[in-house]
């Protein structure tokens, strides 16, 4: 927790003094005073309880700036980042390759470990080198947590260094420092631990912490995102804040495994395989006798037996250090052998265009099939048909045995011919690509067409039937009303009297020719 507050009060304290702010010039809380102001001028006998302060706050620095000069501010602070990364790789690996030296200079001149003395000065001086890049490394990282803090805070336009520094944050920070803080440290340190047997002895505590400063390997992740091209471009900031994606080590990785997934398993597995050969080794010399513990080869075909999940059992692990070392091995091998299965299985996968080109000749193959079925069904049924007449006629056995063989063919092809007519569904089901969707589109769009055609013809038609409709109910009228007159006329009485008084309709029709004759004359 001390650590923790020191680290937020440095931190609070850089970025302030970065964005040029006064210690001397306090602005004021804008809230209302409980006690008069007696820097302020009182007109009457009340306090001047106004909300406005006596001078306006200073403008902030980063707000201040134009969006030319923070696109600039912005771009230098994302080169000292990648120069910071560079430079704790740098470190680590000087760190490691010290460590090694040291380690490898100790097995040759110590015979047995748990007797000798690290006191001599070739070991001092590594170590002390050491510490030395443990400590630049530490500094390194503390900056460049400075500096992904003010790309925040320039992103956000704030000014509070606490404001963009989450819970997470500060908790990587703190794992990263205490991982890198691991180092065998200068002199001979002594810790009493069990061995397999059970037996407590007092061994040196460098093996441990030299296999837990492998851990600082995780850099070379940081320094592949940090310089990859998706990182590095211009707008891939802005895409990535609006699409709400984060580019960071696990998208880098996917990416790289989209691309190259077979270099990038290949250098994953020969690296994790190195750094346990190495830890094995380091682990069973350290901590048995240089007799007892396995040799390099040794060290190798355990790691490897173990990182394949075989565990054949001629070779164990004689130290907890070792079994923990075989623990992470498996582990890490199960997850490498998922992604080589993985990347083999996709590659083993028809592109687009083999998958066409399949379907197509799938189809092509499965369409003479049945046309062929088809044949065979018709010729058995023309040989069914005419064995089964002479069947009928002579009654004969080898009437009977054609029929039956010619009827059993006839099924057979029958058969096949519905066999492959679902079979090629099943294929033109699944072979639904850009060509078939294009093809699909275009007789949808035909059938569209179409229906308006029609649509618009019965449109027409229907309109045309109404217009004649209307004149023929237009022409019933005319006529109905022609008759309705012509029908009174003939239902008024007949003057005179006559032998045709009594029927009306028989006489006016009598006097109507009468007249009509009569005009004709």
């Amino acid at each position: 927790m001390v650590l923790l507050a020191v680290l937020r009060y440095v931190i609070s304290k850089c970025l302030l003094r970065k964005m040029n702010f006064d210690g001397s010039h306090v602005v004021r809380e804008q809230t209302i005073p409980l006690v008069p102001d007696r820097n302020r001028p009182v007109t009457s006998q009340y306090v001047d309880l106004t909300l406005v302060p006596d001078r306006s706050p200073e403008p902030r620095a980063m707000f201040t700036k134009k969006l030319g000069a923070r696109i600039e501010h912005r771009k230098h602070l994302l080169l000292r980042r990648r120069w910071l990364v560079d430079l704790m790789l740098a470190v680590a690996v000087i760190g490691i390759v010290l460590m090694v030296a040291e380690n490898e200079l100790y097995y040759l001149d110590a015979s047995d470990p748990r007797t000798a003395e690290k006191d001599s000065m070739v070991s001092v001086m590594l170590k002390l080198f050491v510490s030395i890049s443990t400590g630049i490394l530490l500094v390194g990282i503390c900056l460049y947590y400075h500096t992904g803090a003010e790309i925040k805070m320039l992103d956000a336009k704030v000014d509070d260094p606490l404001a963009v520094m989450s819970a997470s944050t500060w908790f990587c920070l703190l794992t990263e420092l205490l991982v890198c803080a691991v180092h065998p440290f200068p002199g001979d340190v002594k810790v009493y631990m069990s061995s397999v047997a059970g037996d407590v002895e007092r061994v040196h505590i460098d093996g441990i912490l030299s296999v837990i400063m492998m851990f600082r390997l995780y850099l070379v992740g940081r320094f592949l995102v940090v310089h990859s091209s998706l990182l590095t471009d211009q707008s891939t900031q802005t895409i990535s804040a609006v699409s709400h994606v984060k580019i960071d080590l696990f998208f880098v990785f996917k990416a790289a495994m989209a691309d190259h997934p077979g270099k990038v398993i290949a250098f994953s597995m020969i690296s994790m395989y190195t750094v346990s050969v190495w830890a094995m080794r380091t682990c069973e010399l350290y901590y048995t006798s240089i007799t007892d513990a396995h040799s390099f080869s040794e060290s190798m075909w355990l790691s490897a037996i173990t990182f394949l999940t075989v565990g054949y059992g001629d070779l164990t692990p004689r130290t907890h250090c070792g079994r923990f070392i075989a623990v992470v091995t498996g582990l890490m091998g199960l997850g490498s052998t998922a992604l080589l299965v993985a990347v083999v299985a996709k590659k083993m996968e028809q592109t687009r265009a083999e998958r066409y080109v399949y379907n197509y000749l799938s189809i092509i193959h499965l369409e003479h099939k049945r046309k062929n079925a088809a044949a065979d069904v018709i010729k058995n049924a023309v040989k069914v048909y005419s064995w089964r007449n002479k069947l009928a006629r002579e009654h004969t056995k080898k009437s009977q045995v054609k029929v039956t063989y010619y009827s059993w063919r006839l099924s057979n092809a029958i058969r096949a011919m519905r066999s492959t007519r679902v079979a090629r569904c099943r294929v033109e089901e699944a072979s639904v690509g850009l060509t078939e969707l294009s093809q699909q589109v275009s007789q949808t769009q035909s059938l569209i067409a179409m229906l308006a055609t029609t649509q618009g013809q019965i449109l027409d038609k229907l309109t045309d039937l109404q217009e004649r409709t209307r004149v023929k109910d237009d022409d019933d009228v005319y006529s109905n009303d022609e008759v309705g007159e012509k029908e009174e006329e003939e239902r008024k009485p007949v003057e005179g009297g006559g032998e045709h008084q009594g029927n009306g309709w028989i006489g006016t029709s009598y006097l109507k020719k009468l007249y009509k004759g009569d005009n004709q004359d």
